[in-house]
């Protein structure tokens, strides 16, 4: 039997690694879209290649941007 503080402590490190992998996803995605956009010649065309707005796939490339600008 484990402790409410073990479970606790657990809990913690399971989202940490659930956080890490979630902004390695966001990265990989990131780099994907990048790539769509070399592909297919503009955020317009990947959009409307994977069915979502514009925006959607602007932000998640410039939220690559901005990460890959940090020192």
């Amino acid at each position: 039997m484990t402790t409410w503080r073990e479970r606790h402590d657990a809990a913690v490190a399971d989202q940490s690694a659930a956080w890490a992998k979630y902004l390695d996803a966001t990265q990989k995605r990131g780099k994907a879209l990048q790539d769509g956009v070399t592909e297919l010649g503009s955020q317009a065309a990947v959009a409307r290649d994977l069915g979502v707005s514009r925006a959607i796939v602007n932000r998640a490339i410039k939220a690559l941007e901005r990460k890959q600008q940090q020192p």
